[in-house]
């Protein structure tokens, strides 16, 4: 391999200025150009996202596409290819194997357009190319258009109304999934409610009462209770204006019973809310003309991209024949007859002459491509489109390779952004090219919401928009755990397979073909391929079954606990993702609640399947704490009179920072969480612990929390000096909240007043927690 690769580079005589490689090569003196973009077309369908990804590839020499998994990349990449087509431009499509761009001309297919395509790269395609190009043009005399030239206008004309039918679209999917959310924890909040005896009273509010204005009222009487005095009566008058003549039957509940009575309201008008809004925006996509708007804007491409094939093709019947030197030596007419060229980026070079290059090339996986033979693509085009994904596997680099690579750093001054070893050319790209475009393909269009939300929260810090729909199925998502042992030998765990072979597959009613069974081990691969005996069921490792998916994914951990390997986080985005309808993980019981991405995965299903009855913790009531802690903040502002609130507003901007500078995406924080909504089994507290922990004002200054399994991390504590001073009664609670904190596990630490180097101790708390 190194010595073909070696001849790939011996034919590049010099770099062409240009090519996009002598911009990859000196990033400071090359500024990538610009350009203006007309008319764009999307015969392929579209959406916000890749609009903006496709119009930034038409105007600017360098561009990044971020492509999630199921968010349409090779979709962008078919609309990419038309306005380049229609342009006049040719393309060469790269990947790092022949099976990553196979999908492009698959795709390409199913339209009638593979006669545009020419797959060539290594020998072998490049003998499949000449013994079997066509003979004669397709037909083409339907395509043609009397008024073909008018199409543009009337693309255009329906153009203009596509971005707010986009952003219609993506704020419905965001209603959706909110929706989802809240009426998961208020399911919770009842049962903590059951749970701790606590009778909830019924508010009948007024149908024009805001779950903010519940909020503001629950503020006030949540201060009041925190105080131990009475609530205000501007506050039992903003009360009677809410409720009506039902304020007599709440001027009997103490403060406690009436906090719980406004958080079981909020959550109702919450949820009410949303339903009007997602019924709001339903009714607008609903309507005949934007439904035929974004008919006739898709059909309307698709007919001018096929009127300028049948232009281009028109005066011809029998087709130009190439010959193997013509590969080489002729490019430039084989790409007027084939404009789209797929190849790999380690043979790209080979479709080439020293004189001849491409206008565009697009390189697909780019995070699995490395640097090497990534810019050997570039420098075969004029233009770069860099599509991949930062999230999902990397490039895989030999021991060999790694150890030829670090020798050759050592001896020669090489930029880091060029390492061969530590960046794939997705990475490179995006730190020579800090100011390029960079798209994020957000809308989500593969897996069940509850499958890819763990990977939106875990992944890509919930900036998805999850498309699919969520109507309740049951069985989504759901975890077979083996009994605790040494089940693993090497990378083979006999116990999974049975378990699969055994309860797994014979529940399962869909056919073979629409279950894949992944595993991050060749070695669990061949056992499960030998016992399921199966050749319509796929099992593959993590790795080769990238870029595919199916209906019913089952995935073997192996590992008799979360290994480095087993628990990467690249490899298990990618497995998941793999799930369109159903994911099953099979995995050690001791993964269960261990500080991993298959723990925290274990916790995600249990919180969204209900069951987590054997925690002593309750989880974070977050989507109400986070709307209560914002409600909090505007009215400290208006309400200026308790100085402990300083420090706690400085400490809570110490924690956004340090979550945000240290790249803990995965955890939230919470002001003033009451301590008797985090503890379930009161079994193990004393009376007086017990009637401290139910008391109204006990509550933990922060707590930080993990966003996927709403499980708490760290509790954090404010001190001022004076009222926490040892030998006070003050430090007496403090003692008893420690010791209740240490009971059930809850990692703390307090902060007082006076001190000092409270970020790093926090930096190293955290360090410690994760370690």
């Amino acid at each position: 391999g190194e010595n073909l690769l070696a001849k790939q580079y011996e034919k590049l005589k010099f770099v062409g200025e240009n090519t996009v490689l002598a911009n990859y090569l000196n990033p400071e003196i090359r500024k990538p150009c610009t350009y203006q973009v007309r008319d764009l077309i999307f015969p392929f369908g579209c959406n916000a996202g890749q609009y903006q990804a496709v119009l930034a590839a038409m105007g600017n020499q360098i561009s990044v596409i971020e492509g999630p998994p199921g968010t349409g990349k090779t979709q962008t990449i078919l609309n990419i290819i038309a306005n380049l087509i229609v342009t006049g431009k040719t393309v060469q499509i790269v990947s790092y194997n022949n099976s990553a761009i196979a999908n492009i001309r698959e795709k390409l297919q199913q339209y009638g357009f593979d006669f545009i395509v020419a797959f060539l790269g290594n020998r072998d395609n490049k003998d499949n190319f000449i013994a079997e190009q066509p003979k004669c043009y397709p037909d083409l005399t339907h395509w043609r258009e009397e008024k073909g030239r008018e199409l543009l206008k009337e693309i255009q004309k329906y153009a203009v109304k596509m971005p707010e039918y986009y952003e219609k679209k993506a704020i419905l999917a965001k209603l959706k999934l909110e929706q989802q959310q809240i009426d998961t924890e208020y399911h919770y909040f009842k049962d903590y409610n059951r749970d701790a005896g606590i009778d909830t009273v019924e508010i009948p509010c007024k149908i024009k009462s805001s779950a903010q204005k519940i909020l503001s009222i629950l503020e006030s009487c949540q201060t009041a209770s925190g105080q131990n005095r009475k609530i205000k009566w501007r506050t039992k008058v903003k009360l009677r204006v809410f409720c009506g003549k039902s304020i007599s039957r709440l001027a009997e509940c103490d403060n406690n019973s009436l906090i719980v009575a406004l958080q079981n309201l909020y959550y109702i008008r919450k949820s009410m809310e949303l339903k009007q809004e997602i019924e709001q925006i339903s009714q607008y996509l609903a309507k005949p003309d934007i439904v035929e708007a974004e008919k006739a804007y898709r059909e309307l491409s698709l007919r001018y991209f096929k009127y300028q094939l049948s232009l281009k093709y028109k005066s011809n019947t029998q087709r130009k024949q190439f010959s193997h030197e013509d590969l080489t030596r002729n490019i430039f007419d084989v790409t007027k007859e084939y404009p789209v060229v797929l190849s790999t980026t380690f043979s790209a070079r080979s479709n080439v002459n020293d004189i001849d290059c491409f206008d565009y090339i697009i390189m697909d996986e780019a995070s699995q491509v490395d640097v090497v033979t990534g810019a050997l693509a570039l420098s075969v085009a004029q233009n770069a489109v860099i599509v991949g994904d930062s999230k999902q596997l990397p490039n895989v680099i030999s021991e060999k390779d790694r150890y030829l690579a670090e020798a050759v750093s050592q001896s020669y001054p090489i930029d880091d952004n060029y390492n061969y070893v530590e960046v794939s050319f997705l990475k490179s790209v995006s730190q020579l090219f800090p100011n390029v475009p960079k798209t994020l393909l957000k809308e989500h269009y593969r897996c069940h919401p509850k499958i890819i939300n763990f990977c939106n929260q875990k992944f890509y810090e919930g900036e998805l928009i999850l498309m699919t729909d969520d109507v309740g199925e049951k069985d989504v998502l759901g975890v077979k755990t083996s009994v605790i042992g040494e089940h693993a030998r090497g990378h083979i765990n006999q116990r999974q397979v049975d378990i699969i072979c055994n309860e797994i597959l014979p529940s399962l009613k869909c056919r073979a073909e629409q279950i894949g069974i992944i595993a991050p081990y060749r070695d669990q691969v061949e056992a499960l391929t030998k016992a399921i005996n199966n050749s319509k069921v796929d099992i593959a490792t993590v790795h080769k079954f990238q870029g595919r998916e199916k209906d019913v994914i089952i995935l073997s951990t192996v590992d008799n606990k979360p290994t480095e390997f087993s628990d990467d986080p690249y490899l298990l985005n990618v497995a998941i993702s793999r799930a369109k309808k159903r994911l099953i993980l099979v995995a050690p019981e001791e993964a269960q609640g261990m500080d991993s991405n298959i723990g925290d995965l274990i916790a995600y299903i249990r919180y969204h399947r209900f069951e987590i009855s054997d925690s002593h913790l309750y989880s974070i009531f977050d989507y109400l704490y986070s709307q209560y802690d914002e409600q909090r903040r505007t009215y400290l502002k208006k309400h200026k009179k308790i100085s402990e609130y300083d420090s706690e507003n400085l400490m809570f901007a110490l924690i956004c920072d340090v979550l945000k500078e240290q790249n803990y995406n995965n955890f939230g924080v919470i002001c003033r969480h009451p301590l008797k909504m985090l503890i379930r089994n009161k079994n193990l507290l004393t009376e007086e612990e017990f009637r401290y922990v139910q008391h109204n004002s006990t509550h933990l200054d922060f707590l930080i929390y993990s966003k996927i399994s709403k499980m708490p991390v760290l509790a954090i504590e404010v001190d001022g000096y004076w009222y926490h001073k040892a030998g006070t009664r003050q430090d007496e609670r403090d003692q008893m909240k420690n010791r209740i904190l240490e009971k059930y596990g809850v990692p703390y630490l307090r902060f007082k007043t006076n001190g000092s180097g409270e970020k790093e101790i926090l930096i190293q708390k955290l360090h410690e927690l994760l370690s």
